[in-house]
């Protein structure tokens, strides 16, 4: 049985941060490790890219984001990303201000019915990711890439 210490900021000694049960997910654009829920997570349904927001599912190959405007920025760059080129049917490189866009959507959607359904503190968990959204899409640099088939 291994143990390891868990610092402050919550990461261990291997640089993984520690999660109270859940999956790690690593960001596809920095490389963190980190909680699952703590990753904005896009799928490819065969068509266009979706938002996955906690709670809810999507079948398809997925894709983990740290909800960093550098890290959409360079997952829709980079040529090695899943959102480089055809996957699936896809057509074309999402630019990473709409997946940004999208992803606030989904969010929104998803904390309107959460609230709406009577699940308020299921929709106060994803209230910080939703700010960090939107702080990153108005922090985000000029779109390099416009086109786009997102959900």
């Amino acid at each position: 049985m291994s143990m390891s210490l868990t610092r402050e900021d919550g990461s261990t000694a291997s640089g993984v941060h520690a999660t109270q049960g859940g999956s790690l997910r690593t960001c596809a654009a920095c490389r963190t490790r980190t909680g699952a829920g703590d990753l904005i997570r896009f799928t490819c349904d065969g068509s266009a890219w979706k938002c996955v927001v906690p709670g809810t599912s999507q079948r398809g190959r997925g894709v983990s984001l740290c909800p960093k405007p550098g890290c959409f920025d360079r997952a829709c760059a980079s040529r090695k990303s899943r959102f480089s080129g055809p996957q699936n049917g896809t057509a074309g490189r999402p630019s990473s201000q709409t997946l940004l866009q999208a992803a606030i959507d989904s969010y929104q959607e998803r904390i309107r019915l959460l609230r709406r359904s009577g699940g308020h503190l299921a929709a106060d968990v994803l209230e910080p990711v939703l700010s960090q959204l939107h702080t990153a899409l108005l922090t985000l640099p000029p779109c390099r890439s416009g086109e786009t088939h997102v959900r």
